[in-house]
């Protein structure tokens, strides 16, 4: 697995989700749930889905957190509307 294209997914689902749901965790968490990595032809699918699955748990697994905690805990740097 590439930690550098693992980190690019991370990073850009996390502002994804955070752009397209209503900006609470739950609404993250939600969104995250949602999304989807499959077909044949998709390019670095072990690095998506990883990047995928760990974000989706860190918004689970911490809603009690602050979501500026949860986000550093995941090591993305992404803009908080």
């Amino acid at each position: 697995m590439d930690i550098g294209l693992y980190q690019k997914y991370l990073q850009e689902y996390v502002q994804e989700a955070i752009n397209y749901s209503d900006g609470s965790k739950a609404g993250i968490a939600e969104y995250l749930h949602n999304k989807r990595i499959s077909g044949v032809l998709v390019l670095h699918k072990e690095e998506k889905k990883r990047a995928l699955m760990d974000a989706t748990h860190a918004f689970d697994e911490h809603r009690h957190w602050p979501l500026d905690i949860v986000i550093s805990h995941l090591g993305v740097d992404v803009t908080i509307k």
